[in-house]
């Protein structure tokens, strides 16, 4: 695929575009393309749980077209039957949509959950054991298969299954890890740290997702990826950049774990096998330009 003035996308719809993921995708290519039709759709004004709703884009889908899908009910909304019945729902109605007028390039942002959330792997590849533990988990790896379902038997179509871990950095809504920690730093609010905070966990910048994606796009890439930096770190490394960067002192407190310890680590060859030389932002920096973020604004919120 390749972006319009050099060749063939015309148009690039953004499913949850209001989000902090989407909204960095839309920003991106509204000032690095501004002759390519961008298009930002997000509840409520557009419910992919109701088929009429997705009825109304259909005739935005063609083969010069490419589209973004990050709507999702997160874990934060409950992990239930309810939210995992929506969120099988939304890709159902895109995907009987698809059937009748496919695109040329679908990106659909799954997780590293689909591989399970609560299981210890230093090793994990596309080709680890899928084994989610949770209905979010499992819708994910669901959705999946919907779409290769659909997707996957079409002549010139490109479906894109990106498996990412946490993504941070400005606007990002803050969970446990950078962004949490530093609008709590930020607020001097106490953190409270999972055991002794050393497990392992891998996280990546939110705009080396971006660049990501666009590379897969312009090399009409088809399959499924892990978009990892290829680097763990503990929350106990985090707090320990958080620190000098806000010239804070930081209140935790520890809470005793309710799982067992578990550490993930991400092998990331066949990403740099497609991209090679792609450099990815070091957790300092990705931490320090969230941390000036975050200070520029009156107030730390909902959102950093």
């Amino acid at each position: 695929m390749k972006i319009k003035n050099e060749g063939e996308i015309q148009r690039l719809i953004i499913l949850g575009h209001s989000g902090f993921i989407g909204s960095h995708i839309d920003k991106f290519y509204r000032r690095q393309y501004p002759d390519l039709e961008v298009l930002g759709l997000s509840f409520p004004s557009l419910d992919l749980t109701s088929m009429d709703d997705v009825s109304t884009i259909k005739d935005h889908f063609d083969m010069n077209t490419a589209v973004v899908m990050l709507s999702m009910l997160k874990k934060e909304h409950g992990d239930n039957m309810d939210n995992f019945h929506k969120n099988i729902m939304m890709v159902t109605n895109l995907c009987n949509v698809l059937e009748e007028k496919p695109v040329k390039s679908f990106v659909y942002f799954s997780s590293t959950a689909v591989y399970g959330e609560d299981i210890h792997n230093m090793g994990i590849t596309e080709e680890t054991q899928i084994q989610p533990t949770s209905y979010y988990g499992i819708a994910k790896y669901t959705n999946e298969r919907l779409l290769y379902k659909t997707i996957g038997q079409q002549m010139n179509s490109n479906l894109v299954i990106l498996r990412p871990p946490v993504i941070y950095g400005p606007g990002d809504q803050p969970c446990y890890g950078p962004s949490g920690f530093i609008k709590a730093v930020l607020n001097e609010e106490n953190i409270t740290l999972w055991g002794d905070g050393k497990e392992k966990r891998e996280f990546i910048f939110i705009d080396d997702v971006v660049k990501i994606i666009h590379e897969l796009m312009v090399r009409s890439y088809d399959g499924v990826l892990n978009i990892a930096s290829g680097e763990s770190y503990s929350f106990v490394d985090i707090l320990n950049i958080i620190r000098p960067l806000t010239n804070s002192e930081i209140n935790i407190n520890s809470r005793k774990r309710s799982k067992d310890k578990v550490d993930h680590h991400y092998h990331i060859d066949k990403l740099l096998k497609l991209l090679p030389g792609f450099k990815f932002t070091p957790l300092k920096e990705g931490i320090q330009k969230t941390v000036d973020f975050a200070s520029s604004r009156e107030t730390i919120g909902d959102t950093l």
